[in-house]
């Protein structure tokens, strides 16, 4: 009687351990979004090792399914913004920017986005006189791709631009974030000062790493 006991025991919690591995598997967390986000935040508070390698590899390779579908339109809209900039608009990029983040801007500034755009222009042409961008290179194919604890897909394009200025070839090397918000994908630098501004709109992105 004892060993049957046992061994029931032994088959409940072999159920038992099966039922929670398959529950936590890459593919059940890649199709439940709910419990994703549930086990990221357990993941922080307590660790399991098997579960949380789990949830790490669910989150990378959502997010690498997301960036390689977007990545073809993000590639022309980047070629678009080169193009302009290569032919003296050093505002092109600005269309790429959510009205979301621009308007937290311009209401921390007291000023409507209009009149944002307006002042950012005049900084922009005071700073850029004497300047020719010669060459400006979006590295696409060496993205990184991520997603942050809510969800939501990213990837960090390493940048190249090159200007003459005064006569001389100055090289500047710098990151870009593409990311998603509500179904659609913006384009905006990604430096530290990026990090700052962005908290109050979009503080999951704030906690990506800029290096």
């Amino acid at each position: 009687m004892k060993k049957m006991k046992f061994l029931v025991v032994v088959m409940i919690s072999a159920v038992i351990f099966t039922a929670c591995g398959n529950k936590y598997s890459v593919d059940n967390l890649k199709k439940n979004d709910k419990l994703l986000k549930e086990t990221i935040l357990k993941c922080k508070e307590k660790h399991d090792e098997k579960i949380c390698k789990n949830v790490e590899q669910a989150q990378n390779e959502l997010a690498l399914e997301a960036w390689n579908k977007v990545k073809p339109e993000i590639k022309a809209r980047l070629d678009k913004v080169s193009k302009a900039m290569e032919a003296g608009d050093f505002m092109a990029g600005m269309s790429e920017v959510p009205e979301k983040y621009l308007k937290y801007q311009a209401d921390k500034s007291s000023m409507t986005v209009e009149q944002l755009k307006e002042m950012t222009k005049k900084v922009f042409d005071n700073l850029t006189k004497g300047m020719k961008v010669t060459k400006n290179n979006y590295d696409i194919e060496n993205a990184k791709a991520g997603r942050t604890e809510t969800g939501r897909n990213y990837a960090i394009i390493p940048t190249t631009i090159v200007m003459e200025v005064n006569g001389k070839s100055v090289e500047t090397k710098g990151k870009s974030m593409a990311f998603e918000d509500e179904n659609k994908w913006y384009i905006i630098n990604f430096d530290k000062d990026f990090i700052f501004f962005i908290k109050g709109v979009y503080p999951d992105l704030a906690e990506v790493k800029a290096d």
